[in-house]
């Protein structure tokens, strides 16, 4: 079976209700208000994505497939990718959010790798594909992106772990104001990249679990009465290995999210390792002065019966036991590790 392949990169308005017309005339009955309202622009919001892939009553597929723009801006935004498919004829509409000048060399590495595979495959493909091959290689494309973000989400995550160990312990009030509020800041920012590409992954498995499984699938009848699906057994099987690629971004997603909570329980054990330094710091530092004031008060004292007061060396003996007293707690507490 022949596929022509429509594809639209960012469209506008008047390009949106044409690719409506398009599918309307392929398939010779109007397209549900649902996807009318999804062609037209974004519905959902554009931080919160949530992939979807469902056969409307038996004559087309329908969906989103979505991407982040970035790992580590601290801001959850998505590519969205849509596929409308009949057993003829697919429609793929890519769109990214807008972003400031600051942000875009962030986010170019991801949205012109898509770019650049889906240029790809439209170089490479071949009319005798067959539309349920096509869609098979659009979610591989998909697949083969997540990978990438997942191991650039891996290798900051493993920064901040690498970062956080080499803090010095011996200064650590100095790196608590210096180092760990940086590496803090960096791990809360991928935390939220993290946790948001949970739902993408979660729900493409499922998605390609019902379409290796037959569970979502389009069938046609041919003028000699042959049946067809749309993702023949050659597809399904080619979508079972994109399938279980995707289960494993879910172990690679769970490993990260322990180690991110790793990192911020670390933080947290540091922080209460700071505040008993701290607490230590402040408690020799009032025995230091709460021994000299001692003396001091004691030899202030207005009494005819004190003998030091009569000695010849009274005084200096005085000052040399508040300057002894006061070096061996000094020498103390730094054997203690509290000054």
């Amino acid at each position: 079976m022949t596929v022509q392949w429509n594809h639209f990169d960012e469209p506008d308005g008047s390009t949106c209700e044409r690719i409506i017309k398009e599918i309307e005339i392929d398939l010779g009955v109007p397209i549900h208000d649902v996807v009318k309202k999804h062609l037209r622009g974004w519905q959902a919001d554009r931080s919160h994505a949530f992939p979807r892939f469902e056969d409307h009553f038996d004559q087309y597929l329908f969906g989103h497939l979505h991407l982040p723009t970035a790992i580590d801006d601290g801001v959850a935004e998505f590519i969205e990718f849509t596929i409308i498919a009949t057993p003829t004829t697919c429609w793929t509409i890519l769109r990214v959010p807008e972003v400031d000048e600051e942000k875009v060399k962030a986010e170019l590495p991801i949205v012109s790798g898509l770019r650049r595979r889906i240029t790809h495959l439209q170089e490479g493909l071949e009319r005798d594909n067959g539309v349920g091959e096509l869609i098979g290689r659009l979610f591989t494309v998909v697949v083969h992106e997540l990978e990438k973000v997942m191991e650039q989400t891996g290798d900051a995550v493993q920064c901040c772990v690498t970062d956080l160990s080499s803090v010095d312990k011996r200064h650590l009030s100095r790196a608590m104001k210096e180092q760990v509020p940086e590496i803090r800041e960096r791990a809360t920012d991928i935390r939220k990249e993290v946790a948001s590409l949970g739902i993408i992954v979660d729900e493409m498995s499922l998605i390609l679990d019902d379409i290796v499984n037959d569970r979502l699938d389009l069938h046609s009848e041919s003028s000699d009465g042959t049946k067809n699906e749309l993702f023949d057994r050659r597809t399904e099987i080619y979508l079972r290995d994109t399938f279980h690629r995707s289960r494993r971004l879910r172990v690679v997603h769970d490993e990260q999210l322990e180690k991110l909570s790793f990192v911020f329980e670390t933080i947290r054990h540091l922080n209460d390792a700071d505040e008993v330094t701290s607490g230590r710091f402040m408690g020799a530092i009032a025995s230091i002065m709460l021994l000299p004031t001692f003396i001091v008060g004691l030899y202030g004292m207005n009494f005819d019966s004190m003998p030091e007061l009569h000695w010849p060396i009274g005084y200096a003996f005085a000052a040399v036991l508040i300057v002894a007293v006061t070096i061996f707690q000094i020498s103390y507490f730094r054997r203690k590790r509290w000054l």
